[in-house]
């Protein structure tokens, strides 16, 4: 009888099989370690051993360091203890795994989700750091683009403006004299708590040495357009008492809008000391 015989006679198989179905079994066997282990770290928890516990799930995450389930559970079990640097640290270890293996993603995911349990650790500053230089890496350093300069931001100028209030029965008109030689504004929008416009106007033009109608109040340089807008009590209300009013007034300069700083001349029945709005 030949070896072949003698060997399917006693049931045995050729050596490749016996290779490949090893290699299932010590699988099966390493995780059949890890579920014991944090098995064991649970009926510790429940018998208050928790000095214990943190020791088994230690010995889960270092035959199994990229154990989702292991990590979560040791890092939680750290934060309940009180040991947030602990937990912070299991956190960033687990990350640290995850990027060697390209998995930024997973990394990126329990990035966010320890921040979101334990706040803005140092050891997650860290572990953030790390994602962005390994996602930098990903890209030449030839090719990376320049991240575009943003311009400065611009304080943009208010136009000056001297007003009266004048009644026509159920209505009010809002007379507007002023701008200056360097804003010199062609209309004049009136726009209500919503910023929604209620009204726009074209300026008039005044030229150089014309006498406006409203009354120029001592040192205010002339100005260089008028207006008449059409406003309503509510309006009227607050440049009466001068307050800044629900209802904005902007001038156009060029091809910007531009809020305006109103100038009170008291042209209007009960003639008042001026006040300022701003609107």
């Amino acid at each position: 009888m030949s070896d072949d015989l003698r060997l399917r006679a006693i049931g045995g198989a050729n050596p490749p099989d016996s290779v490949e179905s090893i290699e299932p079994a010590q699988g099966e066997m390493h995780r059949s370690d890890l579920d014991a282990l944090k098995d064991g770290a649970a009926m510790l928890i429940q018998a208050g051993n928790r000095v214990a516990a943190l020791a088994v799930m230690w010995s889960a995450v270092a035959i199994a360091p990229t154990d989702l389930g292991a990590h979560r559970r040791l890092a939680a079990m750290l934060a309940n203890a009180g040991d947030i640097d602990g937990a912070a640290n299991e956190y960033a270890r687990y990350i640290e795994f995850m990027l060697p293996l390209g998995d930024v993603g997973r990394a990126t995911m329990e990035l966010a989700y320890g921040a979101k349990v334990l706040g803005g650790h140092p050891a997650l500053h860290d572990a953030a750091e790390k994602i962005v230089s390994t996602v930098r890496a990903l890209v030449p350093g030839d090719l990376v683009a320049r991240a575009p300069t943003l311009p400065m931001p611009r304080l943009l100028p208010k136009a000056p403006f001297r007003f009266c209030i004048h009644d026509d029965a159920d209505r009010h008109w809002l007379q507007l004299e002023g701008g200056t030689a360097d804003l010199i504004p062609t209309a004049v929008r009136l726009l209500d708590p919503r910023d929604e416009v209620v009204e726009t106007r074209k300026f008039i033009p005044l030229a150089a040495g014309q006498k406006g109608h409203a009354r120029i109040i001592e040192g205010e340089p002339n100005g260089v357009a008028w207006v008449v807008l059409g406003i309503n009590d509510e309006v009227v209300a607050a440049l009466d008492a001068g307050k800044p009013s629900p209802y904005r007034v902007e001038a156009k300069v060029g091809d910007e809008w531009i809020s305006t700083v109103l100038v009170d001349t008291g042209c209007r029945i009960g003639r008042r000391k001026p006040r300022i709005a701003v609107s």
